[in-house]
């Protein structure tokens, strides 16, 4: 079986933003490797999630979005849970888009000599060009060549580190901040399951394996997801690395310029350029993914027509970047922008992993492709992870 990046890479490509590269860098710097545990527990809630959505999708050959809709379509609370999704992905997406395009404008301004405020204008526009081409292979293409250059560049700078790492004391590597550790495993989880990449992962995965033999798509699908999403959680670590090396005992400023400018003290006219292209291709990635799957999400739940093509979903899609666009360049501290988006995923993600579990049960579901008894099991404690969470 030939495996390919594909969908997979794209929900990698989310969930490796501005959020989980200040997220994990902060974890390093405050608690060294101590929460190592959190970024492994949140990469197989990850998994879980985002098998149980793309295999209702290709199971059925409907959207996320679409199957949510046929749920509740003869039921009395349907009209409200169609408006709870919508609330949860088109708000919450845009407050995404705001980190993740304030994210990018750093990386880019921090590269160039940029002014702050035109490189977020100019990241917004390579996302807006990006997303009215509707060419879905290119977009694919040039989400999997930028997850292909963060890894390059996160998982170089945490093998430079590693002698350095492996040197340090033992209380040193794992030293945690007690005041600090909740809110930080939290995040760690809060900002790689993210909710729009359930809608996002399924969609995606429906077109890209159209046509082909149902069993064989969701071997691929299963084979191709889990190698990127895995992809990504070693990109996490690798951040949680560099940042336990490179910020021990600093916590002064905002966490991704202190990295910035720790890595550049290191590798001098190089740290800089790394940091600042890495933090770019993450930001622009969601930034790209995020307006995508509120599109698709939006038009799905109204049952309209998720064409890349048609006006609704132009209209929505376009809606959250230009959202997204003017709060990251009213807000003058990018960092609190890119926590505040992480935040609005404690209150979503609960939501939506109850319904995608209702849904992986349902009669929407052939009975084959219907959750067994462990499946159940285990996206339930998923579940309840993320209630807490929520909570």
């Amino acid at each position: 079986m030939k495996i390919t990046l594909g969908p997979g890479a794209i929900v990698a490509a989310a969930f490796i933003g501005p959020g989980t590269i200040a997220t994990a860098a902060a974890a390093g710097a405050s608690s060294g490797m101590t929460l190592l545990w959190a970024i492994l527990l949140s990469v197989v809630a990850t998994l879980v999630l985002q098998e149980l959505s793309v295999r209702s999708a290709l199971a059925t050959n409907r959207d996320l979005a679409a199957l949510i809709r046929l749920l509740g379509e003869r039921e009395w609370w349907g009209g409200m849970l169609a408006l709870l999704v919508l609330c949860a992905i088109g708000v919450g997406n845009a407050a995404y888009q705001s980190g993740n395009l304030s994210g990018a404008g750093l990386g880019l301004s921090a590269v160039l000599p940029v002014p702050f405020a035109y490189a977020v204008i100019a990241s917004g526009m390579v996302s807006a060009s990006l997303i009215l081409l509707d060419r879905y292979r290119v977009l694919e293409r040039v989400l999997v060549i930028l997850v292909v250059l963060m890894a390059c560049l996160f998982i170089g700078l945490a093998v430079f580190c590693m002698p350095e790492l492996l040197a340090m004391h033992h209380a040193l590597i794992l030293a945690p901040d007690a005041s600090n550790t909740l809110t930080l495993v939290l995040a760690l989880i809060g900002t790689t399951v993210v909710p729009y990449n359930l809608f996002l992962h399924a969609t995606a995965a429906r077109r890209r394996w159209l046509g082909v033999p149902l069993a064989q798509a969701i071997q691929e699908a299963r084979t191709e997801a889990t190698l990127a999403i895995a992809l990504g959680g070693i990109m996490t670590v690798a951040v949680m690395v560099v940042a336990t090396v490179v910020l021990q005992g600093e916590s002064e400023g905002p966490i991704l310029e202190r990295l910035m400018i720790a890595i550049d003290h290191r590798l001098p006219g190089v740290g800089t350029w790394v940091v600042g292209g890495g933090l770019f291709a993450a930001g622009l990635t969601s930034a790209i993914a995020a307006p995508i799957a509120a599109g698709w999400t939006v038009c799905g739940v109204m049952g309209w027509s998720t064409d890349g093509q048609s006006r609704p979903f132009k209209v929505v899609a376009l809606s959250v970047l230009g959202a997204g666009l003017t709060f990251a360049l009213l807000i003058p501290r990018p960092d609190v922008l890119i926590i505040a988006a992480q935040a609005t995923n404690a209150v979503l993600l609960p939501l939506i992993a109850g319904i995608l579990l209702i849904v992986a049960n349902s009669a929407l579901v052939p009975a084959p492709y219907r959750n067994r008894r462990v499946q159940n099991s285990v996206a339930a404690s998923v579940v309840l992870l993320v209630v807490i969470l929520g909570l």
